[in-house]
Order: structure tokens, then sequence, then C-alpha cells
């Protein structure tokens, strides 16, 4: 099976299933509202380390394994050399696109109907009749 898949399903069995808890309470947080709250604190971009540290906390916290931690770290760490070739760090929103989560704090998708556009929007609509 290829390992960048079945770090992929490991991944998101771990997000849904919201096995990692945060080290200073029992709460548990997606990678989004981590990335979120990370990003403030480095001045809105987040560091390789602290990404591959988080992934590793969350690995722990896992109890289903099926990889080696430095299997899963190493995948992580690749996925992060390609979306941060220079070493910037990656904004929330790129830590989203990274673990192919979309964080509803940046998806673009309106909140409201005020972003529909105009237009023939379904059989009932009378501009198209």
């Amino acid at each position: 099976m290829n390992i960048k898949l079945l770090t992929g399903a490991l991944a998101a069995a771990l997000l849904i299933s919201g096995a990692p808890a945060t080290a200073e309470s029992t709460k548990v947080i997606t990678i989004e509202v981590w990335a979120n709250d990370t990003a403030a604190r480095y001045d809105g971009r987040i560091p390789r380390t602290v990404y591959l540290e988080e992934m590793g906390r969350r690995y722990d916290a896992d109890g289903n394994r099926v990889v080696t931690r430095e299997v899963y770290l190493n995948d992580w760490n690749n996925r992060w050399a390609t979306m941060d070739p220079y070493g910037r760090g990656l904004s929330p929103a790129e830590v989203s696109q990274l673990t192919h989560n979309v964080d509803s704090t940046t998806s673009g998708i309106p909140r409201s109907g005020a972003g529909a556009q105009p237009g023939n929007m379904g059989p009932a609509n009378s501009k198209g009749q």
C-alpha cells in the first residue's frame, strides 16, 4: 500500500476520531483550530518544527497506529517541504490545504445568501421561461 495514502488515511482517522487532546487540558481541538491559535504566536506563519512537534504529539495520542512514528512524521515533513520550499512557514489556510481539510474561516464560501449570484437558479425561476 502506498505510504502517503496510508498516512493520509491515518491522519483523517485521527482528525475524525477526535483522539488528540491539548497538553493544557482534555479539550479536543482540530488541526485548523490549533493552526489558527499557533499562527497568532508566530506572526501569522507556523514554523515547520512547531508543526511537526504537533503532528508527533497527535501521533502519540492516537492508539490506532499503523505506521511507525518516523514514517508518519517523514511523510508530513515531505509534504511540508513541497508546500514551503523557502522555509517561510505556513499560514493556517496553507496548513488546511496540507492536511486536505477545509478551514471554514478561510474557505471563501459565503456564510449567508448575500453571496449568491443572480440568474437562472432553478426550474421555478421565471427568468428562463
